[in-house]
């Protein structure tokens, strides 16, 4: 007489060996079972842990931006304060890091 066994699909001498290969099979499926939650697992982590610094290094963009136009408008008050009280205002623009319209060409540059 031979066994038939529903998980594995395969025929068997005795009960015994039937009941073993079906406690192997399904040790070996919660295995894989395992690994696959497990590989889910740290996939997701890993988009979190991206989104997370993705969104804190966004916040640090919007943030210098925020500055800049800050830094801007003080500037703009400053300078009508000047031209009021003096009539008009004078400067040289050289090249270099200290230049203000090094900013807009990075700004544009980022667009193009």
């Amino acid at each position: 007489m031979k066994i038939l066994s529903e998980k594995t699909n395969k025929y068997y001498a005795t009960v015994d060996e039937c009941l073993a290969a079906e406690k192997a099979f399904d040790e070996s499926v919660a295995k894989e079972k395992a690994a696959k939650e497990k590989a889910l697992a740290e996939q997701k982590a890993k988009e979190e842990k991206l989104a997370t610094e993705r969104k804190a290094r966004a916040t640090e963009v919007e943030d210098a931006y925020k500055a800049v136009i800050d830094a801007d408008k003080h500037y703009q008050e400053l300078l009508s304060a000047f031209v009021k009280d003096y009539g008009s205002f004078h400067m040289t623009f050289h090249t270099g890091n200290l230049n203000p319209f090094n900013s807009f060409t990075h700004f544009f540059d980022s667009f193009f």
